[in-house]
């Protein structure tokens, strides 16, 4: 009897090894990551037949995807800056954008079926800060844009300009939305508060919610009868929608919840963090239905697919993320990640770390890089600036007269892109110390060659 106790011990022990083994393997094979920025990534939306995908990205462009398969299928490019989201009309027959250089672009998508032909936007207009959110009416006549600037727009699609700009928020606005009924507009930003506003004649009505912290992101669903949200210093909040009454709360000091994605007839609803936490909550009775890590790095955007089951993240990586949801556990993920580019683990000269940093998230070495927000700066020392074929540059940088040399580059850095080169699309940085300065430009000399 001993000996027959110790052998089905064994036997639980390896079974359970084995099953083990498989379900981590499996988890593995899950994960898939699609590449076809030179960025990180910002933004994600999906068409309402679930045919397309488009993701923003920090290289200023906008990708149109393919769904079932996922697959590249057209870049968008007509953005100064980084694009920070997009959003597809109702309809599926246009998608806007809107980024950290403050215009609204609109792009006509009748073209895709045609041979994916260049597509030019329609450039709607500016706010004065980045927009950081887009939603259409459910019509699709109308759009909002949500912006830094402590306003939120209203543009009349058929004129194709702003007809209304709702103030009232101390500071940025980060999230709007329209009402099922497009009767009202919600928004919330950096003051803590979700308002609500009458859609047609742009009147302040009252506030929603007011929370200690900026609200980042939030859903609303009025038949449901639930508010939720998460705010800057990483709470997660739900409460009913007609009566101030706390449902659900979860929070994670200081990580700031960045996305969120309602999956209404499915009745999910997620939330990514800064830290790449992912929390999926089941609407009907608001229990948790995974919490994990999914990326290393900030969750800018997350999108969930009902037909297979399946979550898509976008973040810091030029890639996005694909998890099976119920394909558990999930992978372990090493903290605090895999080196990057801009972040080398390995120990590298000073110059090279200042690349790193400074140069690299917009700019590759080699002569057939891939797609960045900047040029390639293979060959740059002795380069006209502005003459990099295949490259769209600003007027500001075509029209100057720099030639790009140990001084020139030097001075960039040192004065500035703002003063050096004003009018560019390059992002204003500075570094103060001049040996960081003469490394970065040995290091480019030599790298460059």
């Amino acid at each position: 009897m001993r000996l027959s106790k110790i052998y089905q011990n064994k036997i639980k022990i390896i079974f359970i090894v084995l099953i083990s083994f498989f379900l981590l393997n499996q988890s593995v094979s899950a994960i898939e990551q699609y590449t076809a920025h030179g960025g990180p990534v910002k933004g994600l939306a999906v068409s309402s037949d679930n045919k397309l995908m488009a993701s923003a990205s920090f290289d200023y462009s906008v990708v149109i995807w393919d769904l079932n398969p996922i697959k590249e299928k057209l870049t968008l490019i007509g953005h100064d800056a980084a694009v920070n989201t997009v959003k597809f009309s109702p309809d599926n027959s246009r998608l806007v954008s809107g980024g950290d250089d403050n215009q609204v672009l609109l792009w006509p998508l009748d073209k895709i079926s045609k041979n994916n032909e260049e597509i030019e936007p329609i450039r709607l207009g500016n706010h004065r800060g980045k927009v950081a959110d887009l939603d259409f009416s459910k019509d699709g006549k109308f759009l909002i844009t949500a912006s830094w600037d402590g306003t939120v727009g209203v543009w009349d699609l058929s004129q194709r300009k702003k007809i209304m700009s709702l103030r009232g928020h101390k500071g940025p606005v980060y999230s709007a939305k329209y009402s099922e009924d497009n009767k009202h507009i919600y928004s919330s930003g950096s003051d803590g508060e979700i308002k609500l506003w009458k859609a047609e004649s742009g009147e302040y009505v009252r506030p929603l919610i007011k929370n200690g912290w900026g609200i980042s992101k939030f859903e609303i669903d009025e038949k449901e009868n639930f508010i939720a949200y998460g705010a800057t210093d990483g709470q997660i909040q739900i409460s009913e929608f007609t009566k101030d009454k706390l449902i659900l709360k979860i929070k994670e000091d200081r990580v700031p919840i960045l996305s969120m994605y309602y999956l209404k007839k499915e009745n999910m609803i997620s939330f990514g963090n800064a830290k790449g936490r992912m929390i999926i909550l089941d609407t009907k009775n608001w229990s948790l239905v995974r919490d994990f890590n999914a990326v290393n790095g900030p969750i800018w955007d997350n999108i969930l697919f009902p037909k297979d089951s399946s979550l898509i993240v976008a973040g810091l990586d030029d890639f996005l993320t694909r998890w099976e949801i119920f394909d558990f556990p999930p992978k372990f993920l090493e903290r605090p990640g895999p080196a990057r580019r801009f972040n080398p683990a390995i120990e590298v000269s000073n110059g090279e770390k200042q690349f790193a940093r400074k140069c690299s998230v917009c700019h590759t070495l080699v002569k057939n890089g891939k797609k960045r927000a900047g040029p390639t700066l293979y060959k740059v020392f002795g380069r006209e600036a502005g003459t990099l074929k295949g490259y769209k540059y600003s007027n500001a940088l075509i029209k100057s007269d720099i030639i790009w040399n140990e001084e020139t580059i030097n001075r960039l850095f040192d004065e500035g892109p703002d003063k050096v080169t004003p009018g560019t699309k390059m992002p204003i940085q500075r570094m103060k110390k001049i040996k960081d300065r003469n490394d970065l430009v040995l290091f480019l000399k030599e790298a460059t060659k």
